[in-house]
């Protein structure tokens, strides 16, 4: 770790009210994944072309997120079974900056990622009547149908384009906790570029080209649930299973 985070203060820092100039809450996401190895050279390309977000002087920054599912994981299903329109609802703590907030995340029918959120306070839980409010009248599942918890956690760069094209996030040390049973990730990065409307030319996406890291789908909420509950469907997945599989073992 103290040899990633050489290659992480080689960057210019930025901070919160620069990235909220690019805050893109309405985006499309384009996802990579690519082993651990390969990050300090990409590191070393981006730096040209990107800044870091620091806060408190630290730029690998912690999150902590909690998910919620129906009893019978509606979330889950509706994305194995490739709806397209479809929603993810977690709370999601900032750890450094001690933030929290209640987001419910839909991907649209035009593959489109649509972020609505609002501040938690320190005291507040899922079952708040502020945020049970807010849940309700923005999500498709009420708060009374929340059966299932998935507790996932990483660590996080986030970099800002200097010229504010973009802005992309590296989360490693993924850990997934549910019903007492936990999986890490190890070795693992995934890869996200967050824009208007995809460019290839972008240089995030160029520069990970260059080391044979292509776009792929990814999701850190089901990847987690079919890590840690085998009961699940994965038929439409197996194509992603095997790519995760021989990024890690490459």
């Amino acid at each position: 770790m103290n040899s990633l985070q050489k290659h992480i203060d080689a960057f210019s820092p930025t901070n919160l009210e620069e990235m909220n100039e690019i805050k893109l809450l309405n985006r499309n996401d384009t996802k990579y994944i690519f082993h651990e190895r390969k990050l300090p050279a990409i590191l070393k390309d981006l730096k040209a072309y990107y800044k870091v977000l620091e806060i408190e002087g630290v730029s690998l920054l912690q999150y902590e997120n909690q998910y919620f599912d129906t009893e019978d994981f509606s979330c889950y299903h509706n994305h194995q079974r490739g709806r397209l329109s479809r929603t993810k609802i977690r709370i999601r703590k900032y750890v450094e900056s001690d933030l929290s907030f209640i987001e419910i995340k839909t991907k649209n029918n035009k593959s489109r990622t649509v972020k609505n959120r609002i501040p938690m306070t320190t005291e507040e839980h899922i079952r708040s009547p502020r945020i049970v409010d807010f849940v309700n009248k923005n999500a498709p599942i009420p708060v009374e149908d929340f059966a299932q918890e998935l507790q996932i956690d990483f660590q996080r760069i986030t970099l800002a384009h200097k010229e504010l094209k973009d802005r992309c996030t590296l989360d490693l040390n993924l850990r997934a906790r549910w019903n007492g049973k936990e999986h890490c990730f190890k070795n693992l990065v995934i890869a996200e570029l967050k824009q208007d409307r995809f460019k290839h030319a972008s240089e995030f996406n160029l520069i990970l080209k260059k080391y044979k890291v292509y776009s792929d789908s990814f999701s850190k909420y089901c990847f987690s649930f079919l890590s840690l509950n085998n009961q699940l469907k994965r038929n439409n997945f197996k194509r992603n299973l095997r790519h995760l599989e021989k990024t890690l073992h490459d």
